[in-house]
């Protein structure tokens, strides 16, 4: 307002002006940085260590189905050597594939609790042992239903561990395609096993196969086998332990521990969180109720008992191939591996349908 001398009178701020304006004697720097607006990336991973750790998942998954399918060629020679019927034989690959069902969701509930990279590990010691076991101990029955129960124990982690590996380190919109590549490798594994079995058990032994999956660790060397394979086997496991970090968000959050590091890490069994369990919280340990408890939503049990028929049929038609194919047509064991590829191929081209990231579930 103007006053009778000319000059102008500036109204004193009210209470309510000076508290909706912030001080300046350094006070500004009190309340914090500007606000860009912008949030923290859902994946601090640099899209190159992205396509590594998903192409490692890809590799480890590739060993389970393999180690069911490489087994099918050698099952007439199984049965001559352990001196007893197709029916049991048989039953050898049930009881595999009974556990690689059952097992992911053993492994699935631990890692989303305890971190993925300490159970990939584990799993993979487990198979290595089983493998190794099966290739070496003299020929016995029970023997070989024990094995292979363990043997698909630790081949099941990766089912189930690949999925969680791709929600750590992909955003929501791009994981349809994130997992279309995850799911590559359990979906190679029975296409090629046949064929890599009937190869091996053809020019060496029924037990070269299990000496071949149980080549993922450098310090064992099976001459007889093509050293391209074992170099092949022992890589995934180095890549593994040298260039796999732990991904799970609730231990280092969207992975900006390795934001600035190489994409070869010093082996650590098990990361301590290094975020705050506010905003990452970790989720209760797992018990079996909570596992059972999944059977209540319709989706999961229509998904299961999907893949479980598609599952049953495929291995139902293909355990009896390689006797039918021996006997009444006179193949070799090689070329029984060589026919599988047809059943092989369509399988996979019914579980790998084209990756549609709009269509979120």
């Amino acid at each position: 307002m103007a006053a009778e001398d000319g000059h102008t009178i500036i109204p004193a701020p009210s209470n309510q002006e000076q508290a909706a304006t912030p001080a300046n004697n350094g006070d500004t720097a009190k309340l914090g940085k500007p606000q860009s607006g912008s949030r923290p990336p859902y994946s601090a991973f640099s899209p190159g260590r992205r396509r590594l750790i998903l192409g490692i998942v890809t590799a480890a998954g590739f060993f389970g189905p393999l180690a069911g399918g490489i087994y099918l060629p050698a099952l007439p020679t199984l049965q001559r050597t352990f001196n007893t019927s197709a029916t049991v034989i048989n039953a050898t690959v049930s009881v595999f594939m009974g556990v690689l069902a059952i097992a992911p969701l053993f492994w699935g509930s631990l890692a989303d609790y305890g971190g993925r990279k300490p159970l990939y590990t584990v799993s993979l010691v487990i198979f290595i042992v089983a493998n190794i076991l099966l290739a070496a101990l003299p020929a016995n029955l029970a023997a070989l239903f024990i094995l292979r129960i363990v043997q698909g124990f630790g081949a099941a982690s990766v089912l189930s561990l690949g999925a969680g590996t791709v929600a750590d380190v992909t955003e929501p919109k791009s994981r349809a395609s994130a997992m279309s590549i995850v799911l590559l490798g359990p979906q190679l594994g029975p296409v090629l096993g046949p064929l890599l079995g009937g190869a091996i058990t053809g020019s060496a032994s029924w037990r070269w196969t299990f000496g071949f999956l149980g080549m993922l660790a450098s310090p064992i060397t099976i001459r007889r086998i093509n050293d391209a394979l074992a170099i092949t086997c022992s890589a995934v496991y180095v890549l593994l332990q040298f260039c796999l970090p732990e991904t799970l968000r609730s231990i280092v959050g969207n992975g900006s521990l390795y934001s600035e590091t190489s994409l070869i890490i010093k082996p650590v069994f098990r990361q301590p969180p290094v975020v705050d369990p506010a905003k990452f919280p970790r989720p209760p340990p797992p018990t079996l109720l909570g596992l059972i408890k999944l059977l209540r939503y319709p989706p999961i049990v229509i998904v299961c008992l999907n893949n479980a028929m598609l599952f049953a049929a495929y291995y139902a038609v293909n355990v009896t191939i390689p006797t039918y194919l021996e006997d009444d047509y006179g193949f070799t064991t090689t070329q029984v591996g060589v026919v599988y590829l047809a059943p092989g191929n369509d399988e996979s081209a019914l579980v790998l349908e084209e990756p549609t990231d709009n269509n979120q579930v």
